[in-house]
This record gives C-alpha cells, sequence and structure tokens, in this order.
C-alpha cells in the first residue's frame, strides 16, 4: 500500500477505533489520500436493506476538508416503496476516479458541509455518523 498522509492515517484509525467489528477497506493512492469503504453498516428502517457499505475519499488535506461525497449500496430502496429522497443520486459508482479498488455500483448521498468555517471541526467518521443518522432521518 501507498503511504498515507498522517490525517489520512489517523482518520482511517478513528475509523477502525469505532467500527472494530467491521471490515473496512482502504485503498492508498500515490498522493497519500484514500478511498475508504465501511462494510454492513446497520441501516434498517426506512430502507428495505438491513445493511449497507459505506464508501468515500479521504482527501490529502484530510482532516481540514470536507469528506465529501459518500456513496452507499447502489440497490438502496425504501419499504414505502417511495423514490429515494433528495439528495441521494443513483446510478452512481464508486469510486468514481482512478482506483485499483474494484467499482461498485452505488447511490451517491450528498451531504456537503455548508460552514468551511468549521470543516475543521468535523472529521471524517463523525461527518460519517452524520450521514448515517441523516440517512435514518429520511
Amino acid at each position: 500500500m501507498a503511504s498515507l498522509k498522517a490525517g489520512v492515517a489517523k482518520a482511517i484509525e478513528g475509523l477502525r477505533n469505532h467500527f472494530p467489528d467491521k471490515s473496512i477497506e482502504v485503498c492508498a493512492t500515490v498522493d497519500g489520500a484514500a478511498f475508504v469503504i465501511v462494510e454492513d453498516v446497520p441501516l434498517g428502517p426506512p430502507y428495505q436493506q438491513d445493511s449497507t457499505w459505506v464508501g468515500f475519499f479521504l482527501s490529502t488535506a484530510c482532516p481540514d476538508d470536507d469528506t465529501y461525497p459518500f456513496y452507499v449500496r447502489g440497490d438502496l430502496t425504501r419499504l414505502d416503496k417511495a423514490m429515494l429522497k433528495n439528495p441521494l443520486h443513483p446510478g452512481k459508482a464508486f469510486p468514481d476516479a482512478e482506483s485499483t479498488m474494484p467499482k461498485r455500483t452505488s447511490v451517491m448521498v450528498s451531504r456537503r458541509q455548508r460552514n468551511q468555517s468549521c470543516w475543521s471541526y468535523e472529521p471524517p467518521l463523525l461527518k460519517l455518523l452524520t450521514v448515517i443518522k441523516w440517512m435514518l432521518q429520511q
């Protein structure tokens, strides 16, 4: 594996510590960034699926940038058969850039941090937990 930038490595360590029972796949880029997939994240209602994988990219500026966007399983469907609520974007692939990680059909979860002054206060783990919480409230 390529050498990860310190902020990226620390963010991955935080993910592994928070999800010790989950498989976390990491694909480093040549510049020290990483594509990350957390497997088997609990989901359930309002979705038909009990769990999903969650994928995202940690840039070399981590943790001082916004971890965005997040991707989840491509077959995501709601129990009530309604369309996915915005800003969920089906028909995407993750990773969507050059990577040795196999591409997965996905739904992009568009949860951009709008308050740029607090990006450094929302590390990737907190952002991931915020996205999961938001998804479950849809």
